[in-house]
């Protein structure tokens, strides 16, 4: 196991109650996108009113954007939970991890390593900057991510499960 300080554990092991309002609100936004997709729905009016209400509207269209190409062009699967969930997956602290380093960065690519177990070279490419648009969003909302190296170590969906899985998003 990599070395990790009390506080990347601590964040780690945190459940989305503890968590500051940005990280529940990406969270929120992602959990509920993979439900409604995975169901058909449309709750966009819902996630644009929960991005204005938090004081980041301009985020909305970015995750919506980065979920997209996530679900369209993604290898593998990745675990998001359902929005009741109180644990946080390590593929959701892996997506936390891209936009904390976009945040703390004016480099487009500093997300990359978080995504690229996911993304082929080509999709990383596109995923760039609804990420990067993401992490701005939320930095000018004073929504800041706070960031996740272990994350960058931690099992894919398939290391844990041992399974094939389908090329498409998961809700726990």
């Amino acid at each position: 196991m990599n070395e990790m300080s009390r506080r990347d554990h601590a964040a780690m092991a945190s459940n989305f109650a503890a968590l500051p309002l940005g990280e529940q609100l990406i969270l929120w936004g992602l959990r509920m996108w993979v439900k409604a997709y995975t169901q058909g729905e449309n709750i966009q009016d819902t996630l644009r009113n929960g991005f204005k209400l938090a004081g980041a509207p301009a985020a909305h269209p970015a995750l919506d954007a980065m979920m997209t190409v996530f679900s369209t062009v993604g290898r593998g699967a990745m675990d998001i939970r359902c929005p009741q969930c109180t644990d946080i997956s390590a593929d959701e602290h892996r997506i936390l991890g891209a936009i904390a380093a976009c945040q703390s960065t004016l480099d487009s690519h500093a997300g990359d390593a978080f995504l690229d177990c996911w993304m082929p070279p080509t999709a990383l490419r596109v995923v760039r900057e609804p990420i990067h648009q993401l992490a701005m969003a939320l930095r000018e909302a004073r929504l800041m991510v706070r960031p996740r190296p272990w994350a960058l170590h931690a099992p894919r969906t398939e290391e844990v499960c041992e399974v094939d899985v389908e090329p498409t998003a998961t809700v726990h």
